[in-house]
Parts: C-alpha cells; sequence; structure tokens
C-alpha cells in the first residue's frame, strides 16, 4: 500500500505535469517552425536583395563600360576628322602629284598614293614629250614628235589644241614643199591619203614622210627625166597609171570588140597591149589593198572624231581634220571604183576567151 500511494503520489503529478506541458511544447514547437520560415523567408529575401545588388552593380559596370567605349570611339572620330582634315589642307596646298602620293602614303592611303604616282609618271612623260615637241624647228620633226606628244596627252587639255594646231601649222609647211607635185590630180589624191593617215594614232610618220618624198622623186623623173619625144614613141616614159588610162580608154570607147571581147588588133600588138593589161592588173591589185586600208584607217579616226564631237566641241585643228578625213574618204572611194573599172578592164584583156562576168571585187 506504501509503495502504490508512493507511486501515485509521485506519478500522477508528474503526470498531470506533462499533460499540462504538452500543450505547451506543442505551442512552442509550432512556435519554432513559424520562426524557421521566418528566417527563410529573410533568407530568400536577402538572397533575392543580393542578387539585384549584384545585378544593379553589373549593369552600372556593364553602362561604365559602355560609356567609356563611346567615349573612346568618339575621341578616336574626332582625332581621324583632325587628321582627314589636315590632310586634305596639305592636299590643296600642293599640285604635283608626287608631293599628294608622300601625304597619302604618311596618312596610311596607300592605294591613292599609288595612284598619285601612276599620275606624277604620267605627268613627266608628258612634260618630257612637250620639251621634245617644243625644241625641234623643223617641220618634218615638229610632225613627228607632236604626235608622240599627242598619245599622251588629254584631249580636253589646253596643251592637247596647242600641240595639234604647231602640227597642223608644220603640215602645211610641209605641203608647201610638195607644190608642184600637188597640181597633179594623182599625186595629190595619193599626197591626201598619206597625209590623212599620218595624222592617225601611232602613226609611222618617218615612213610617211619617206613615201612623200619618194613621191615626189618619182614626180620629177616622170615631169623632168625624159622627153616627151621619146615617151611617145616608145611608150616607156609612161606612168603604168597612164598606160592604165589609155587601155581602159580604148576598152570603153573603141567599137572593135570580138564576140569574146578580145581587142581586134595584130598578134603583136595585142601582146603588147596584154603585157600592159597584166601589169595594170598587178598595180590595181596593190593600189585596192591600199585603198581599202587606207579606207579603214580613215573611217576609224573619222569615228573617233565624231565621238569626241559627241562629248565636247572639238578643237579648230579637229574640225579641219575631219573635213580633210571627210574629203579624202570620198576621193579614196571614187578612185577605188575607179582601180576596180581597171582591175576589170585588165582581166578581161589578160583572159581574152573568157566569158566577161562583171567586175570582181577584191
Amino acid at each position: 500500500m506504501a509503495t502504490r500511494y508512493q507511486l501515485g503520489d509521485v506519478l500522477l503529478p508528474e503526470a498531470e505535469n506533462l499533460a499540462i506541458a504538452l500543450p505547451r511544447i506543442i505551442a512552442q514547437s509550432k512556435a519554432n517552425q513559424l520562426d524557421e520560415r521566418r528566417l527563410n523567408q529573410e533568407s530568400r529575401r536577402i538572397g533575392i536583395a543580393e542578387s539585384r545588388a549584384e545585378e544593379a552593380l553589373a549593369f552600372r559596370d556593364q553602362q561604365a563600360r559602355i560609356s567609356q567605349q563611346n567615349y573612346l570611339q568618339q575621341q578616336a572620330f574626332q582625332k581621324s576628322q583632325a587628321e582627314e582634315k589636315t590632310m586634305n589642307s596639305l592636299l590643296n596646298s600642293v599640285t604635283e602629284p608626287y608631293q599628294k602620293q608622300a601625304i597619302y602614303n604618311k596618312y596610311g592611303m596607300f592605294d591613292m598614293a599609288a595612284q598619285m604616282e601612276v599620275q606624277g609618271d604620267k605627268e613627266v612623260d608628258q612634260k618630257t614629250s612637250l620639251k621634245s615637241f617644243y625644241a625641234v624647228s623643223s617641220a618634218k620633226d615638229i610632225v613627228e614628235e607632236g604626235s608622240k606628244a599627242l598619245e599622251g596627252l588629254d584631249p580636253t587639255s589646253a596643251a592637247y589644241g596647242q600641240v595639234v594646231a604647231r602640227r597642223d601649222s608644220a603640215f602645211n609647211e610641209v605641203q608647201n614643199s610638195y607644190q608642184d607635185m600637188l597640181k597633179d590630180p594623182r599625186y595629190k589624191f595619193q599626197y591626201d591619203i598619206l597625209l590623212a593617215s599620218a595624222k592617225m594614232p601611232s602613226a609611222d610618220i618617218k615612213g610617211i614622210f619617206e613615201q612623200m618624198d619618194v613621191m615626189a622623186e618619182r614626180y620629177q623623173k616622170e615631169r623632168y627625166g625624159e622627153s616627151e619625144d621619146e615617151g611617145d614613141k616608145s611608150g616607156k616614159g609612161k606612168t603604168i597609171d597612164e598606160q592604165a588610162d589609155e587601155l581602159v580608154s580604148s576598152l570603153l570607147t573603141g567599137d572593135a570588140f570580138t564576140p569574146e571581147g578580145a581587142l581586134d588588133f595584130d598578134p603583136e600588138t595585142q601582146a603588147g597591149i596584154r603585157e600592159i593589161a597584166s601589169g595594170v592588173e598587178s598595180t590595181s591589185k596593190v593600189n585596192i589593198g591600199t585603198l581599202l586600208s587606207s579606207i579603214s584607217k580613215l573611217e576609224n579616226r573619222k569615228d573617233i572624231l565624231d565621238r569626241t564631237a559627241a562629248l565636247r566641241p572639238l578643237t579648230k585643228g579637229q574640225v579641219k581634220e575631219s573635213e580633210q578625213i571627210s574629203a579624202t574618204l570620198k576621193a579614196s572611194k571614187e578612185e577605188l571604183a575607179k582601180q576596180r573599172s581597171y582591175l576589170g578592164a585588165s582581166r578581161r584583156e589578160t583572159q581574152p576567151y573568157k566569158p566577161f562576168s562583171g567586175l570582181k571585187a577584191l
């Protein structure tokens, strides 16, 4: 009994105390859980705040870097503008291409520097050509050096017109030395062709003047080398062109045609005419080839002048040259028709037993 009493005396109060303390323990546990939740929420809030602070700091750093970069770019642009302004000022203060080349190299514009070098070399060549042109005084030398100078000059420049004017004057002086020969229409025609060829780009001036001198010598021999009586008797004093004129005249105006188209002469005379006709045929072929080549060159030069006139007014010298070329072209085509007529007539005479089938172009 005593033990039971003691147990009851002890356990009951303890149980009673435990029962009383249990709600408090539960409440404390719940309080602890709430505190833990508040701590977790606070930790998250602090973490978010720190993250936002870091982001804000990173944004400010990024903005600062962008601002610095913009500032540096602006400074570089201002420096570039200042250098370009200085460069342009230096370029405006000089005129020689080589000086401009040095300025472009200094500022790293090597492509422009290379262009200035090419232009400088070209101007040096032009100055050298002009010096050579104005250093000569004889008419033929003026023509030769003038043609070389014109190859490197701008057709729109004042120097080009001056060179053309002086060269044309030299051409007139050269022509004066051939006045006697030029009274003969045949030589005048050939001279005009050579003159037009001499005015073309890259013409062989020396060779053309040599041809003119050969023409003059031939003219002198024809006119003064043999007497007219000997020439009339033998026919050897006559040029091949004169023989051709006589042959064509007899073929076109004579009435003594045989059915085959041959002339009704005795065998000896007819053989002589055939010999002349063979010479005419060979000469006509050469003349036709020369005329076709000259006409092509003249037409090319005329086309160049026409295209130049479409871009700008021609100089007086070029206008005169264009007129001369037009006249020479007309005469060349007329002579071409005549030479083809010679060729057809001579072929009919050298081939008397073949039926005539009309003129054949080369």
